[in-house]
């Protein structure tokens, strides 16, 4: 019997969510700034907030800070979006690499500008939908599109 307080990795499909999640495809990175002391892949992201992994030896996003949400083709930057961790914790032994493990952190998304919302939709659009949707599976899926992010044209 799997204990009940043990967080799951797998694909979950959770019906209380406020916003549906999506997986992000390969290339979908967060990173805490200004420092830049954590960078993760993005795992899934809604448009209330998103999960990412990390490695590390202990959680390094407590409380509310500002992330940037970039991909390695360098066509996307989404920079300094409020967000405050609701949990970061180490994933199971099997992941672990001695004192360093991998973690992963789930954040909501705080007060968005109006152009953080827009290049968001885009993000999601881009480089989550027409990928597996994390949660919600019932409802229809968007196509996704080839533009560039706006604020990079």
């Amino acid at each position: 019997m799997k204990n009940a307080t043990q967080p799951r990795y797998e694909e979950e499909v959770v019906e209380g969510r406020q916003h549906d999640r999506f997986k992000v495809h390969d290339g979908g990175f967060a990173e805490l700034c200004p420092k830049f002391t954590v960078m993760g892949k993005i795992m899934d992201i809604s448009r209330g907030g998103f999960s990412f992994r990390y490695v590390a030896s202990k959680a390094r996003t407590n409380g509310s800070a500002n992330m940037n949400i970039l991909t390695t083709d360098g066509r996307f930057c989404l920079a300094k979006v409020p967000v405050k961790t609701i949990r970061d914790s180490a994933m199971p032994r099997e992941f672990s690499f001695g004192a360093i493990t991998l973690r992963h952190c789930a954040v909501q998304f705080g007060e968005l500008t109006p152009r953080q919302q827009v290049d968001l939709e885009y993000f999601i659009r881009s480089y989550a939908l027409g990928g597996v949707r994390a949660s919600r599976s019932s409802d229809a899926k968007e196509p996704g599109h080839d533009r560039m992010s706006p604020h990079l044209s």
